[in-house]
């Protein structure tokens, strides 16, 4: 006789219910990038080097309203809580999170200092300040 392991209760766990954000958020993303992009196997990269060489210097195209200041810009894999990435999740799905075409004079100027657009910290003096890529 085959044993089955039931739940007993049916709600899911934090960790489900993360992994299962996390994975709609990626393909999401994926989705959006690979529109935008025209290249059906288009690869969306988490951290800031292969970020800026794979999709921003390849696709010329950049991530708009990510809210840097709740969720800096890293590995989904490395962002801490449900909350955080239901955030980014309800964001990409309402449009306030997108990626935007941009210009060649753009592109020079996120490859000489791409701060303002990946992860960065506001200090008390309300100067911006690159953060460690953690």
């Amino acid at each position: 006789m085959s044993q089955h392991r039931f739940r007993v209760n049916p709600v899911k766990s934090y960790s489900e219910r993360m992994t299962e954000t996390r994975s709609e958020l990626r393909r999401l993303v994926r989705e959006r990038l690979c529109a935008i992009t025209g290249e059906p196997s288009a690869q969306m990269r988490w951290a800031r080097a292969a970020y800026m060489k794979d999709v921003v210097a390849r696709y010329r195209v950049r991530i708009e309203g990510w809210p840097l200041r709740e969720v800096p810009f890293k590995n989904l894999s490395d962002v801490p809580n449900l909350g955080r990435l239901d955030l980014l999740l309800r964001n990409w799905k309402e449009g306030k999170i997108y990626f935007r075409k941009i210009t060649e004079e753009e592109y020079q100027a996120m490859v000489a200092d791409p701060s303002p657009w990946l992860e960065h910290v506001e200090t008390g003096e309300g100067e911006q300040e690159a953060a460690d890529d953690a």
